[in-house]
This record gives C-alpha cells, sequence and structure tokens, in this order.
C-alpha cells in the first residue's frame, strides 16, 4: 500500500506543500501503474526530475532499480525558496538508493546520454508539443527490449498544459503501427505508451 511521505518535500518546496493533498493521490497513480505493470523493473529512466518527488515514488515500486534521471539541473527553471536547486534535493533525498542525476537538455541530444536501455521510462521535461514530441522518440529508443517496458507520459490532460496532450495525441497517431497506448485518470493524467508485439 502506497503512502506519500511528507518529509520527501523540502521544507522550501513551498508549491508542493501548498499542493500536498492533490499531490498523495498524484504520486498514488504512479507508484500503481509502475507496481502492476512492470513490479520488477530493474532500470529506471526519467527526463525532468525536478525535487524528486516521481523517483522517490517509482523507487518505492521498485527499491531495487537502477535509476538515472536527466535533466537541465539549472537554477534558470526554477529553485526551492532558500535558493537552492531542486536537484539538491532530489539528490539528497535519494542517495541511499542506486540513483544517478545527469545534466542533460534533451533536446539538444538525439539519443539518452547513458549506454543502457530501461524497462520504464518517465516523461515530464519539455511541455512544448515540439519537446514532447522529441522526449518520445529520445524514450521509445531507449525501452528494453522486455515486452512489458513502457513509457508513462506526465501532465497528459493538465488543463495549462495543452501542449503535452497535442505533441502525445500527434506522435502516437505517427506511430499508431508500432505503439500501443493506455490512458490513465488522475489529478493530472498519465498515458502509458508501449511497443507493440509483432
Amino acid at each position: 500500500m502506497f503512502k506519500l511521505d511528507p518529509k520527501i518535500f523540502s521544507p522550501h518546496d513551498l508549491q508542493a506543500i501548498d499542493l500536498y493533498s492533490n499531490l498523495a493521490d498524484y504520486y498514488a497513480v504512479k507508484y500503481d501503474i509502475l507496481k502492476t505493470k512492470f513490479p520488477d523493473a530493474k532500470t529506471i529512466g526519467e527526463i525532468g526530475v525536478r525535487a524528486g518527488g516521481a523517483a522517490w515514488t517509482f523507487l518505492q515500486a521498485c527499491p531495487e532499480a537502477e535509476y538515472h534521471g536527466f535533466d537541465m539541473d539549472d537554477k534558470q527553471y526554477g529553485t526551492l525558496s532558500n535558493g537552492e536547486k531542486f536537484t539538491d534535493w532530489a539528490k539528497d533525498l535519494l542517495k541511499d538508493y542506486n540513483f544517478t542525476l545527469h545534466k542533460a537538455n534533451t533536446q539538444l541530444i538525439k539519443s539518452l546520454p547513458v549506454d543502457k536501455k530501461f524497462d520504464f521510462i518517465h516523461v515530464d521535461g519539455d511541455h512544448s508539443k515540439a519537446g514532447v514530441m522529441h522526449d518520445l522518440e529520445l524514450s521509445i529508443k531507449s525501452l528494453s527490449d522486455d515486452p512489458r517496458a513502457f513509457l508513462l507520459i506526465d501532465d497528459y490532460t493538465h488543463p495549462q498544459l495543452p501542449e503535452v496532450k497535442a505533441g502525445v495525441d500527434e506522435w502516437l497517431e505517427n506511430n499508431k503501427l508500432s505503439t500501443d497506448c493506455e490512458f490513465r485518470k488522475s489529478w493530472r493524467g498519465e498515458m502509458m505508451i508501449w511497443r507493440k508485439v509483432l
């Protein structure tokens, strides 16, 4: 049974503290998706780490997994109220897990900068239509060959981020012969994508 520990949030992460009641359900859905679909995932990737809340959630579902996060790791994209980067908190929060953070702008690369395939990848990076489509291309190429391997796209139905859904929908249409998908309702909407077994 998943229980969100409020201690995973920095006391300086005012947005997360304000939204705690929504985040409890939000992370519970993510936990349930991974725990149900691939409970023994060995490798987890994530584009867009922020302060590590989703990473912590996925590592509760698969605590032995090797996690690699890809993030701009830059104060330009927001800081905690004490001026620290979000990722500084994530590094400390996840120090007891097999956690590696890679500083990377995924919009400027053609493949994820690790020689590794992932059983599961969470996509929560650039929220523009083109950015989402690019991250999906990077991610689908980095999935392992296990037929259970899948992507999880965050913010699919977020009312203030309509380009996420537009990008996902267009990418799915372009790749409909090789991929399947399933929507899961949550606070911001979760879209699962995996390769068809041909």
